[in-house]
């Protein structure tokens, strides 16, 4: 197995353990509406107290195993800088997808995580918390549903 494949490996182990927890943390959340806080980011556009704090689980969680690793999420922007601009990998997250389904109470939202290598995306998982249903799919392996094909 070739060093990339191992870096890969080990980056996918770590999305699936952190995309699970951020979607225990976002069905916490979700669990509890009424205690939620909610803002607009935009017109139409809203970001609430579980976005926010699902993306900094997940980045953290990110940052701590693979700091040299390059992040851009939806609510926090980029984490390009001088020290990681070179990384040859990219994590893209949406801590909540969905999010005016989310905090209307509608079942239909998931967490998102995709890896970038080289500017090809090479994993990418979904995980619907409510249905416990995790989306999984890797270039050159195929897609999966908790772990079937």
């Amino acid at each position: 197995m070739s060093m990339k494949n191992l870096n890969d490996a080990g980056r996918y182990e770590q999305a699936v353990r952190i995309i699970q927890e951020a979607g225990d943390l976002a069905l916490k959340y979700f669990e509890n509406l009424n205690d939620l806080i909610i803002e607009k980011k935009g017109h139409q556009d809203l970001v609430s107290q579980a976005d926010k704090e699902v993306e900094v689980f997940i980045r953290g969680s990110i940052s701590m195993k693979f700091p040299e690793d390059q992040i851009i999420g939806e609510e926090g922007g980029s984490t390009i800088s001088s020290m990681n601009a070179q990384s040859e990998y990219i994590w893209v997250i949406d801590p909540i997808d969905g999010t005016a389904n989310f905090v209307s109470g509608i079942p239909a939202w998931c967490v998102v995580i995709a890896l970038v290598h080289h500017n090809k995306v090479v994993e990418g998982l979904i995980l619907d918390p409510v249905r416990k249903e995790l989306f999984e799919g890797r270039a050159g392996i195929g897609s999966f549903l908790n772990g079937q094909r």
